[in-house]
């Protein structure tokens, strides 16, 4: 009884490092594909990730980012299918169903990436981070593309209830207020963009278009001369 147990024991010993083995060269794959990937050598990358996945087909972030290559390499259809892969190992991940909305934005099926921005809503609320608020962020812009302004305000309001301190929400909800001729608003929510990144170019476009609108002819100027301390400061960096 004691052989048979130990001939168990090094048949699940070999198994295991067969399996470990795998999965450590699946894992260099995959950062291979990645140092490729930020080199924008997507073809590369592919490659790379497809690798990893011959080795252990259920490799969450080589079907997350083969996915993302493939939306690099504008080839929608083929991302969905590997985020959808992703979701299948990891269900309550949400970072793969915000860049399937990012594919479905690529082909235009705007109404299917608010779903998947809602789907990415529910599971980061779950689990109480804030990268819910970019969640509603991206679905207001979404909202805005199929003119939908009601919705894409609402949306941007609760991106900036749940992170405060969110650069684009406050701009776009300026934006937002500004399509609903709402200039003083507008104007409060750019200044705070502005506040939040000093070195930000456009809150200070729209703020000007919104003085030169309004004729108020001194703070426009303002403006024009804030952009181009700005335009000049990156020239020179």
């Amino acid at each position: 009884m004691k052989i048979i147990n130990t001939h168990l024991i090094w048949i699940f010993l070999l198994i295991f490092c067969i399996i470990a083995g795998c999965g450590s060269k699946a894992d260099h794959h995959n950062k291979q594909g990645l140092i490729f990937y930020n080199k924008r050598k997507y073809d590369e990358a592919i490659v790379e990730f497809k690798k990893a996945l011959e080795l252990n087909p259920r490799h969450y972030d080589a079907h997350f980012n083969l996915g993302a290559a493939y939306s690099s390499k504008n080839m929608p259809d083929e991302s969905i299918l590997e985020l959808r892969k992703a979701i299948d190992v990891d269900p309550n991940e949400p970072k793969a169903h915000y860049n399937i909305a990012f594919a479905y934005m690529l082909k235009e099926k705007v109404a299917d990436a608010i779903s998947e921005y809602q789907k990415a809503i529910e599971l980061f609320a779950a689990r109480k981070d804030k990268k819910e608020a970019e969640g509603y962020l991206y679905m207001a812009v979404a909202y805005s593309l199929i003119e939908k302004q009601e919705e894409a305000f609402n949306a941007c309001k609760k991106a900036i209830e749940i992170n405060p301190g969110l650069e684009d929400g406050h701009y776009f909800l300026g934006v937002c207020y500004y399509k609903k001729n709402m200039f003083e608003e507008a104007i409060a929510e750019l200044k705070k963009t502005a506040q939040l990144n000093p070195k930000a170019e456009k809150p200070h476009n729209l703020l000007f278009a919104i003085y030169d609108k309004l004729g108020r002819t001194e703070d426009a100027i303002e403006e024009d001369r804030i952009l181009k301390q700005l335009a000049m400061e990156r020239r020179e960096q």
